[in-house]
């Protein structure tokens, strides 16, 4: 079966080699040989080293020149397909690695991107053979079982996926995308510890990675690690300044932090770098979904699904996220309508109210929430609404006054709202309850050591910090509790701080936020 496909592969490569040389005959030889093989030559170089700078459009637009003018110029090709890769022009790209492989039938990076190519486009039978025939060459090939590793994920066998991956980081250590990939499926499970530890260690192995830092920074965004996630999607910029990903990234980051406006000027900077890069405008559709402009917002994403170069997965979930933004309008526009007509009852508000969380609008939440007077939906997601609104009093009352589940994030809620309104008594009594539900429960602790030190209970403060340290010691917050520590308790941690940086005040405790 393999070498009928091989044969199959082979008359196939020979057919596209002579179309090329007939279609492109005319402008190709024009010149002296010497000329031609000079020009040949200059446009690889330039086409090679715009695809390593990110200019995909530029590198293929070269390369196609220097192929014409040198057909069996194996590297010319080669570099061809993936520029054309990077340009999303999948189909294009399967031509020029075909070819590449015609002139070297053993080349196993040509198998690997030909198999990435027909992935993308959606092809899975076909790029499995493609991951197989590297194997073949050259058994336990890594960037082979990644890129098998990638399409199991692909049909949703995250098992399997995970097996190759593992397979791919025991064959090659070095190998930086199988870390990444494998932490890009931790990060769909939100197992985000782990996707941490996996693109840590790819970027170790591998630190001008741009694709390993950038999936870092989105874990280190869904941890919380704000700092963390902005210094390091800025460094894979710095790396590859003409990456719309990056950019791209930097928006959601910013959405997460409810900076709205902040994020759409990335998405429009990802947008300058590539005007159908889907990403930025899913993006800008999310921007517009915040601010209520749903008709924006379908349309930034159907511009995004006209692009006929679009990934097959990734024109999926582009199509998915397109549908629930207009299952969300819809159901917006008939609860407003009930609601405007005086027919809305309790949980009609309270369904409404929970469409404006989710956008971030609080104050329009508040106003729902405040209208579903008898609703199972309404006391515990009002005191929270309440709390991102900035109305801490009439957050604490409905937390204190209503009947709910007693759960841990109800006790650390009501324990900020306290703190913010200067109680750290309470909040230090709501805190403790929160650690009797949970004991293991490391935010509360972090927040009841900020209020016992500002109570100038500094004992008290001093050993739930270090509690706090010894459930781990990673992070923004682990890292200024560690410079707290060591101006209130020198020597209660070592290294607590860098001598060459001593700590002249006391550090702003880590702030508290709403669970």
């Amino acid at each position: 079966m393999i070498r009928a496909r091989l044969l199959s592969v082979k008359f196939r490569r020979i057919a596209l080699v002579a179309v090329l040389a007939a279609s492109l005959a005319l402008p190709a030889f024009a010149g002296k040989a010497g000329e031609v093989r000079a020009e040949a030559f200059r446009l690889l170089n330039q086409g090679v080293s715009a695809y390593r700078k990110g200019l995909y459009a530029e590198a293929a637009e070269k390369l196609q020149r220097s192929t014409s003018m040198a057909l069996n110029n194996f590297r010319a090709h080669y570099y061809l397909g993936l520029a054309l890769i990077g340009d999303r022009r999948y189909t294009e790209a399967i031509e020029a690695l075909a070819i590449a492989l015609d002139l070297d039938p053993d080349h196993l990076q040509s198998h690997v991107a030909r198999g990435d190519a027909m992935l993308k486009q959606g092809d899975l039978e076909e790029s499995k053979a493609a991951y197989f025939l590297a194997l073949k060459l050259r058994p336990e090939y890594a960037p082979a079982l990644d890129g098998l590793g990638r399409l199991e994920a692909a049909g949703a066998e995250e098992d399997a996926a995970i097996a190759l991956y593992q397979r791919a980081i025991a064959s090659d250590a070095g190998f930086a995308r199988a870390y990444t990939h494998l932490g890009d499926l931790y990060l769909a499970r939100e197992q985000y510890e782990e996707a941490v530890q996996l693109l840590e260690e790819a970027v170790s192995v591998r630190p001008d990675f741009g694709a390993g830092l950038n999936r870092l920074a989105q874990a280190y965004g869904k941890l919380g690690l704000e700092t963390l996630a902005i210094g390091t999607i800025q460094t894979a910029r710095e790396l590859e300044p003409n990456n719309p990903s990056h950019a791209s990234t930097l928006g959601w980051l910013y959405i997460g932090q409810g900076l709205i406006t902040t994020a759409e000027n990335w998405f429009l900077a990802g947008l300058e770098l590539d005007r159908a890069y889907p990403e930025s405008r899913r993006g800008l559709a999310e921007v517009a979904r915040r601010r209520g402009q749903y008709d924006l917002a379908l349309s930034q994403m159907d511009s995004a699904l006209a692009d006929d170069r679009l990934e097959a997965l990734e024109r999926k979930r582009l199509q998915e996220y397109r549908d629930t933004l207009g299952e969300e309008f819809q159901r917006m526009t008939d609860l407003e309508t009930l609601r405007d007509v005086g027919d809305a009852n309790p949980d009609d508000h309270a369904q409404l109210a929970m469409i404006y969380a989710a956008r971030g609008d609080w104050d329009g939440a508040v106003a729902a929430f405040e209208n579903a007077q008898g609703s199972e939906h309404r006391d515990e997601r009002l005191g929270y609404a309440l709390f991102r609104a900035g109305r801490y009093r009439d957050a604490m009352n409905v937390y204190e006054a209503a009947p709910g589940e007693d759960t841990t994030d109800r006790a650390i809620n009501l324990g900020v709202c306290a703190a913010r309104l200067g109680q750290d008594r309470k909040a230090v009594e709501a805190y403790e309850h929160a650690l009797e539900l949970d004991p293991k429960h490391r935010t509360a602790r972090l927040y009841m050591a900020n209020a016992l030190l500002r109570l100038g209970q500094r004992d008290d403060a001093i050993e739930a910090y270090k509690a706090f340290l010894e459930q781990g010691s990673r992070g923004e917050a682990a890292e200024r509790v560690r410079r707290i520590l060591a101006q209130i308790a020198p020597g209660a941690v070592p290294d607590a701080h860098d001598p060459l940086e001593p700590v002249k005040q006391p550090p702003t405790p880590p702030s508290e936020e709403g669970s």
